[in-house]
């Protein structure tokens, strides 16, 4: 399981960005994967088709936590058009397609999750949150998370 946690990985646990409740938001959403417990909440100010701030707090595993640290550096300054295409390849990099692995920079940190299936639930559910928030959702789970089984 060591090889699970890159050190990219472990710094972001240890030192997440833009973790915290964002005052103001105007989306937010709870994400739950049921088959270990991780909660997370992700609170957006989305105005004019622009993500302009991002927050996330909960109680996750490493894997959640530095997932929505590195997605949320990446999604600031973004639409949803963007967001969607990202959050879509990340999902298809995590079944094994390296079309547009370029593309997703420090995600790439979550490539042994590939051969762990239960475990790239942990990496896709801040995506699942973010996605959920932004269509006005109130919770989203991992089946939510564009993975297939």
């Amino acid at each position: 399981m060591d090889s699970l946690y890159s050190e990219l990985v472990l710094k972001h646990k240890r030192e997440p960005q833009n973790f915290g409740s964002l005052a103001g938001h105007t989306h937010t959403s709870e994400g739950i994967n049921a088959l270990c417990g991780d909660r997370l909440r992700v609170d957006v100010d989305y105005r004019d088709d622009n993500v302009h701030a991002l927050r996330f707090n909960g109680e996750s595993c490493a894997l959640a936590i530095a997932s929505a640290s590195i997605m949320s550096g990446m999604v600031i300054g973004k639409n949803r058009r963007a967001i969607e295409t990202l959050a879509n390849r990340f999902a298809l990099y995590m079944e094994g397609d390296r079309d547009n692995e370029t593309a997703l920079g420090d995600l790439r940190a979550f490539e042994p999750l590939r051969r762990h299936s239960s475990r790239r639930k942990c990496a896709m559910l801040p995506w699942a949150t973010l996605r959920a928030a932004l269509v006005g959702a109130v919770v989203a789970t991992t089946e939510q998370a564009g993975l297939h089984e």
